[in-house]
């Protein structure tokens, strides 16, 4: 990614400082997204250098009448192909030793699409870029890698053309970037995965790093005169970026103008401009850039495997572990891989070479995908709870994105009366599968649906979540997803989310705080402070005429929880434990009684509905842990899996249906059955 060799151009060591700036900032991002929520834009802020990059050479050969389009390809893939070859191979075989059957297959289909540099089309299809399945997949980042490849199979053809027609570049290229712009534009609201990842909605961050290198070509003392204030007004764009943008963002959409904006100015602004030369041209950040491209493969598949270890998101002192591996194996690939073939004088063995080195691991890719080479791991039966971990679905296939105040919802529509809005955490969320089946299966007659929801926000207002720079959208998500169940059109409001955690003895990370008043949890006053705004927060609810459901925790513990299921690791072997016992509800309830007595006691005061999940799931007081094929049925201590939200969360289909709010309404019978069941698995 984001590989331009520019030995046709005067060095300039500031271009490898913003790569350093750039490959940080998109590390940080994956490995604490909530920590750097902006740092995702250190990927178009490589597009531009690229597209500077490139640029400039061939533009410099056009006009010297040495370009060969056969000599630009063999340049793309003595610089592409070392450091991708050897992460792709260490990469898959490290997916041999540790990740189970479908995880080899899919790591096997993910192989074939980054070889053939089309892994953002084929995630296009999968799902988004920020969605739960995501860290999972070892060659995710590859995405970037195929929007610039395909944007290189037509930009040498288009300029050859520009040049030998006698063109003007600056008006072909602003052709290019106004179309490219304009679908980013008007697809980054209703189809924002197809925006981020489709190389059309990419190109003009590309072209804009192009015009950047005719400009600074033709024209660098025009700009370098104004070196200090471009190098300083890009610095001030980039920060913008990094501190404005974040998964709720509409992006790329006009917000990518900040990163590529800030990257042209600084470019623009020439190696001995204020920063450039101070800050981006000093000797840490030019080393950094220096190995930025081999360090950029390296980070994902460390940071994703991780998380398929552990099934769930590593300790913070695994990542930073992880994240320094990254560093060393970049610097080693570099040392030992990029620079020596880049020195080969045999260029046309060495390129020959490297390309069939990229057809075998297509091979071998395709033969991982079908099964034809297996994994190593024997699990002795406990496959089942091993395919139960990172098993989520939010948002799922039918919901779509939408804007309220700001902040991004997501909203499955139907044509029955009513709207229902869900609030709450991301235990709310795991009933999305179950919303989204009922809608689509009888789209007549349940509601429009959705979810306000963010995961690890309690649905409480003036309730902070700790640490704030950790879950900084909280307060702006749940004031915005009260104000959105307040309006006319919602008829109904269900708020849910894991009440027995934030009303804990060992709750440490909320704090209460309304106008100079502050307390932290798990002080009895700061509980009191957070239970009175959770019932003010319903009565306006009830008093604006809404329908209003309380849904308390389902059962959850560490019963429920695939990891407890078997012994052993995936260095090793896996075998399953004896007996998988059931969960005790009588006990939980018992252990959780102050926060279900006083939840009940809100829904009383304010007549909402209270559902229990555990009277629909449970029986006798046994809940059942395993379905009946004797998979989990959750992904973790209290996230349902997919399939059992499904079949499960029928006591929410009532929900959906317009019926009148009788003030008295505590709490009613709740049929199971509305909607048929879909199949297991």
């Amino acid at each position: 990614m984001h590989t331009a060799h520019a030995g046709a151009l005067a060095y300039r060591p500031d271009i490898d400082g913003m790569r350093a700036l750039a490959v940080i900032a998109v590390i940080v991002f994956h490995a604490w997204p909530t920590w750097f929520a902006g740092g995702f834009v250190g990927v178009d802020i490589f597009f531009v250098i690229s597209g500077f990059l490139i640029t400039s050479i061939l533009i410099s050969q056009l006009e010297k009448g040495t370009f060969s389009i056969a000599d630009f390809y063999v340049r793309r893939i003595r610089r592409i192909f070392p450091a991708l070859t050897v992460v792709m191979l260490a990469t898959l075989a490290f997916g041999w030793v540790i990740l189970l059957r479908g995880e080899f297959q899919q790591i096997g289909k993910h192989a074939v699409a980054g070889t053939l540099f089309v892994s953002n089309l084929v995630l296009w299809n999968e799902a988004g870029y920020f969605d739960n399945d995501g860290i999972t997949k070892p060659f995710l980042h590859l995405w970037s890698l195929g929007v610039e490849e395909q944007f290189y199979i037509l930009w040498p053809l288009i300029l050859w053309l520009v040049f030998s027609r006698k063109l003007r570049f600056l008006w072909v290229a602003g052709v290019i970037f106004v179309i490219s712009m304009s679908a980013n534009v008007l697809l980054v609201t209703d189809h924002p995965v197809a925006a981020f990842f489709s190389p059309l909605t990419r190109f003009w961050e590309l072209m804009a790093g192009g015009v950047v290198a005719y400009l600074h070509l033709h024209h660098p003392q025009r700009f370098e005169r104004h070196g200090t204030a471009l190098s300083l007004g890009g610095a001030l764009l980039l920060g913008l970026a990094f501190w404005l943008t974040n998964a709720q963002s509409v992006f790329p959409g006009w917000w990518a103008m900040l990163p590529v904006g800030g990257a042209c100015m600084l470019i623009l602004a020439g190696k001995n401009a204020l920063l450039n030369r101070l800050v981006l041209g000093r000797r840490l950040p030019v080393a950094i850039g220096l190995i930025s491209y081999p360090l950029y493969l390296w980070h994902w598949p460390l940071l994703s495997y991780g998380h398929i270890i552990y099934g769930q998101k590593p300790p913070i002192v695994v990542k930073l572990v992880l994240v320094g591996a990254g560093f060393v194996l970049a610097y080693l690939t570099y040392r030992l891989v990029e620079i020596p073939l880049r020195e080969r004088r045999d260029r046309s063995r060495t390129t020959w070479s490297l390309g069939l080195g990229m057809v075998a691991i297509a091979v071998l890719g395709l033969t991982i995908s079908t099964s034809l080479l297996r994994e190593r791991i024997d699990t002795h039966g406990a496959e089942p709870y091993l395919a139960a971990l990172n098993d989520s679905q939010f948002p799922g296939p039918t919901l779509a994105p939408m804007r309220y105040d700001g902040v991004v919802f997501q909203k499955a529509v139907s044509r029955g009366p009513g709207l229902t809005v869900f609030l709450g955490d991301s235990v709310v969320q795991q009933y999305g599968p179950r919303i989204e089946h009922a809608v689509a299966s009888d789209p007549a007659r349940f509601s429009s649906v959705i979810f306000a929801t963010a995961g690890g926000c309690p649905p409480i207002e003036h309730t902070v979540r700790l640490p704030q720079f950790r879950f900084p959208l909280c307060p702006k998500t749940v004031k915005a997803a009260y104000a959105l169940a307040n309006s006319p059109e919602v008829d109904t409001v269900v708020v849910g989310a894991a009440w027995y955690g934030y009303f804990n003895a060992g709750q440490h990370e909320l704090l209460y705080e309304k106008g100079a008043v502050k307390k932290t949890f798990p002080a009895a006053d700061a509980q009191e402070l957070a239970y009175e705004s959770l019932r003010a927060s319903m009565a306006n609810l009830r008093k604006n005429g809404k329908r209003v459901f309380l849904v308390l925790q389902p059962p959850s513990g560490s019963a429920f929880d695939p990891q407890s299921m078997y012994t052993g690791s995936r260095f090793g072997a896996i075998a399953p434990v004896p007996k998988v016992p059931m969960f005790d509800l009588a006990d939980y309830r018992q252990r959780n009684a102050a926060p279900l007595a006083r939840l009940t006691a809100i829904a009383a005061d304010t007549g909402a509905i209270v559902i229990e999940p555990a009277q629909f799931m449970c029986k006798d007081n046994v809940c059942p842990v395993l379905d009946e094929t004797g998979s989990p049925l959750y992904t973790d201590t209290i996230h349902m899996r997919p399939a059992y939200s499904r079949r499960a969360a029928s006591f929410l289909d009532p929900t959906m249906l317009r019926a009148p709010a009788g003030p008295n309404a505590v709490t009613q019978p709740l049929p199971t059955a509305l909607v048929k069941p879909p199949p297991a698995g």
